[in-house]
């Protein structure tokens, strides 16, 4: 796995639109337009928000530029706090001579700069505003969000799913698209704005961008409503981790490249450190334990160390419910569709067992 820098990233290409015929197989360019620029190439976009710790009174807000200067977040009465700025690079991706990937190649995407900050000082469950940017580049909107409830207290709503991906809106054809996601999002925010939302849990398979960066841009871009709202929790799955070479438990060529490295660096969740994507957070009456289904959870391996002792500590008097939570399926009825790992199962299982675990929630795990 290649390591997030701070270099090398430049301002969003102009656009061209081309009309052609013939389909993908014989395709016939008609007709090319001159170069159109972005009004604001480092306009601050895409904000959301993600938790840091089981206190709900800090809370992660990311967002992207094309500027890589240091911005700001204002929220409450008039604090702020200043990003720190990274991004990462076609070198970063996952290849070789022998396995090329998108990812290196023709679906490489500059991601300009991915902006994080930690707005403090905050209470649970309450609802404040906020805007990010800065004077030099633009502000985004003022938006109202909600924190989740601190671990301990007696209620949580949280949605939970896998697997969503994304879609245009119109009738535009692009790389491995999901329709569903757009229905799975307006419903969503429609029970956000009922307040049945106090958090949501995306257990892997995030964009299926596979090695093509710029659609994370467009998942992003579909996401905002919810993700700018509320604290968006992610686990990795994989289409955001495997590769050949990239060192994962399973050998494919799911992520088409990226080997994770995106996924973490729009996603930076509580976890101990990068390349090493599971981490346990508290809200309401709920203990969520996070692993990552794509990296070594055979016994005597960390991450198999970690979960177990994550388990064994919950208290029980205070979050009574312990949710288990990885991408790939420990049972499924489609065996003929999915590939249920026996010995995943086989390891897993007896440690969740052990714990008296709730409730063990899983992506989908399609392809």
């Amino acid at each position: 796995m290649g390591n997030a820098k701070s270099e090398h990233a430049v301002p969003p290409t102009d656009i061209e639109f081309v009309f052609s015929a013939g389909g993908f197989h014989t395709p016939c360019v008609l007709k090319t337009t001159l170069p159109f620029k972005f009004s604001n190439p480092n306009a601050p976009l895409y904000g959301h928000l993600s938790s840091i710790d089981s206190s709900a009174t800090s809370m992660r807000l990311t967002w992207i530029s094309g500027d890589k200067k240091p911005q700001q977040v204002i929220y409450g009465n008039g604090k702020s706090q200043i990003s720190q700025v990274t991004t990462f690079s076609q070198d970063d991706m996952c290849g070789s001579t022998f396995i090329p990937s998108p990812a290196k190649d023709f679906g490489w995407h500059d991601p300009g700069y991915v902006h994080t900050a930690i707005i403090t000082g905050l209470q649970p469950s309450t609802i404040f505003n906020y805007k990010y940017g800065s004077d030099a580049v633009g502000w985004s909107d003022e938006i109202e969000f909600r924190t989740p409830p601190a671990g301990g207290s007696d209620e949580l709503k949280f949605l939970v799913f896998g697997d969503m991906g994304k879609a245009p809106l119109d009738a535009t054809i692009e790389h491995y698209i999901q329709p569903g996601s757009l229905s799975v999002v307006k419903a969503m925010v429609e029970e956000m704005r009922n307040g049945s939302v106090d958090s949501i849990f995306h257990i892997g398979d995030i964009t299926y961008a596979t090695g093509f960066l710029v659609e994370w841009e467009y998942f992003l871009h579909l996401i905002t409503p919810l993700a700018s709202k509320v604290s968006y929790m992610t686990a990795i799955g994989n289409h955001e981790r495997d590769y050949a070479v990239s060192g994962s438990r399973y050998v494919t060529l799911d992520s088409g490249g990226e080997c994770g490295v995106p996924y973490e660096t729009y996603f930076p969740m509580p976890t101990a450190a990068k390349d090493k994507p599971w981490y346990a957070i508290e809200q309401g009456s709920v203990h969520f334990t996070v692993i990552s289904t794509e990296h070594d959870w055979t016994q005597n391996s960390e991450q198999y160390k970690w979960m177990r002792k994550d388990m064994e500590s919950v208290d029980r008097s205070k979050t009574p419910w312990l949710i288990f939570t990885g991408h790939r399926p420990m049972y499924s009825s489609y065996n003929s569709l999915i590939t249920v790992d026996a010995t995943f199962r086989n390891v897993v299982e007896p440690v969740l067992l052990a714990n008296k675990v709730s409730s063990c929630e899983f992506g989908l795990l399609l392809g």
